[in-house]
């Protein structure tokens, strides 16, 4: 098994519901680290691909966006989609979340966006499908624009290469305990010719690591 295709995956999320929120411990630091690496206090217009309960979305609209700027969430989860649409409220106009049915191409026009923001999403994903989304999100950033995402990883150190391997032990036997999520490389769903890495680390919170990626997108 490599991963869920969309329509598993928005069960899944369907039953978490609420519970998503309390992985916030382990995804923090390297969520504020995609916040940063990918300069999104200057964002013009942002896509959010998995936007979950709105509470990344929330942040973003509160906290680090600028005022004229524009949000877009979406998600496969018609629960999720509900609890999003809730928290950013306050932020419409300019901000809006959409029901994804998981098919390609994603409803954004091309050249719309010029950061496609994917916290813990690929993670969760069939690798060919993740790999399809980061050639969608290709189209779907104008000239310049990044993608920003972040997701399990294996560990560098002892203690977290130690964890990644239980952790990647439990998925293959009960994928679901763990929402669906596996360590994996988000560089190996880039095809190199289409996109310029200019970040690319591993943050360990609670002996979890995470890795980050921030790339160009590059004809």
């Amino acid at each position: 098994m490599h991963g869920f295709p969309p329509d598993v995956a928005a069960r899944v999320y369907d039953r978490i519901g609420r519970l998503q929120d309390t992985q916030a411990p382990i995804e923090h630091a390297a969520v504020d680290r995609l916040v940063a690496a990918g300069d999104l206090r200057h964002a013009v217009a942002v896509f959010e691909l998995g936007c979950g309960t709105g509470t990344f979305a929330r942040r973003l609209l509160s906290e680090v966006l600028p005022q004229d700027s524009t949000y877009v969430g979406g998600d496969v989860s018609t629960r999720m989609v509900a609890l999003a649409r809730q928290r950013i409220a306050p932020w419409a106009p300019r901000a809006k979340i959409t029901q994804l049915d998981g098919s390609l191409p994603l409803p954004s026009a091309d050249g719309s966006a010029d950061r496609f923001v994917a916290a813990y999403v690929f993670d969760l994903l069939e690798t060919e499908y993740a790999r399809d989304v980061v050639n969608d999100a290709h189209r779907v950033l104008r000239d310049g624009g990044l993608l920003c995402v972040s997701s399990l990883t294996w560990g560098r150190s002892p203690l977290s290469r130690t964890v990644s391997v239980a952790w990647n032990g439990l998925w293959r036997l009960v994928p679901s305990v763990v929402g669906g999520c596996r360590p994996i490389g988000l560089r190996d769903l880039l095809d190199p010719g289409r996109w310029r890495v200019q970040e690319d680390l591993v943050v360990e919170a609670w002996s979890v690591p995470s890795e980050v990626l921030i790339a160009m997108r590059s004809d």
